[in-house]
């Protein structure tokens, strides 16, 4: 036990947060394999998670984000994973295709672990403005290149857990990938700025049906700015649950959900607080995923 509080002191020691404008999702509970590469194999079970957010409904190129994710155990040791992730906030657009592996060392036989993850991940990033948008004239912000580009990136995290708890850590973007040169005196290098996340939950258990767990995940972008996200799920018979998530963008959001052992299925809906509330209708999500058996865990 000592060991693990050890450990767990540790990884929060060095969580100084950075983030970039990235996907966030209200339900990463569901699917945070795809925020560290070192969950991969962490669940007793191979999971096949299809996710879509569509923000800001009813607001005119309103952000929508859509991935699928498979992880499971190689080996009582080894596990992969990855996702394929397409975010389109107009006239952005980009889709990421990551591949991960990760090495899982058991602590004690109270099935506390800690895992090492590693991922690589490729890019195709564009922009699709309509006839007509763009200034007449030329930009030295807007070259060709400026349009389209594939890239070449990798993540990293260490993720603690047993039954009860989980905390990780991780980066993304290490590398910094750039979408194109120096466009100009005042401009930018237009890179790929490193994600860190934390992420940590925790398991209270009430009586023999009905459990608790409070858990957050928190990123920051370079200059300090940070976001969060904190929720509680209620848990009866580890079947159906219901929570509430507080965000750090002005906005709660409200989940429920159904567990079985072979699928698992999640809905929830946020609100924003504030003027933009006026001219839209929520922030709607959606998680399905398969639950297929893993015996090689053991």
């Amino acid at each position: 036990m000592k060991k693990i509080v050890i450990i767990f002191l540790f990884v929060f020691s060095v969580i100084v947060v950075k983030s970039q404008q990235a996907v966030m999702f209200s339900q990463y509970f569901t699917n945070s394999v795809i925020y560290n590469p070192a969950i991969s194999g962490s669940t007793d079970y191979n999971a096949f998670t299809m996710q879509t957010r569509q923000q800001w409904l009813g607001f005119e190129g309103a952000p929508l984000s859509a991935n699928i994710s498979y992880h499971g155990a190689l080996n009582n040791r080894s596990a992969m994973g990855g996702y394929l992730e397409h975010d389109r906030t107009y006239p952005s657009n980009q889709t990421n295709l990551a591949l991960n592996y990760a090495y899982h060392v058991p602590l004690n036989a109270n099935g506390a672990n800690i895992s090492l993850g590693i991922g690589a991940k490729a890019m195709y990033y564009y922009l699709d403005f309509e006839p007509g948008e763009l200034p007449p004239g030329s930009d030295p912000a807007y070259s060709d290149k400026s349009y389209e580009k594939f890239l070449g990136d990798a993540n990293s995290g260490v993720y603690l857990y047993n039954d009860n708890f989980y905390v990780g850590y991780s980066v993304i973007n290490m590398l910094q990938s750039s979408f194109n040169n120096e466009s100009g005196s005042g401009f930018s290098r237009n890179i790929e700025e490193r994600i860190y996340y934390g992420l940590a939950g925790y398991k209270i258990r009430i009586d023999r049906d009905w459990y608790v767990e409070p858990s957050i995940l928190i990123r920051n972008r370079d200059n300090g700015n940070a976001e969060y996200n904190f929720s509680t799920r209620v848990f009866y018979m580890d079947q159906i649950w219901s929570g509430l998530s507080v965000r750090s963008n002005s906005s709660l959001a409200f989940s429920i959900g159904t567990n079985s052992d072979k699928i698992q299925f999640a809905y929830s809906f946020d609100h924003y607080f504030g003027e933009i509330s006026n001219y839209q209708f929520g922030t709607h999500e959606i998680t399905m995923s398969i639950r297929i058996p893993n015996y090689n865990k053991y």
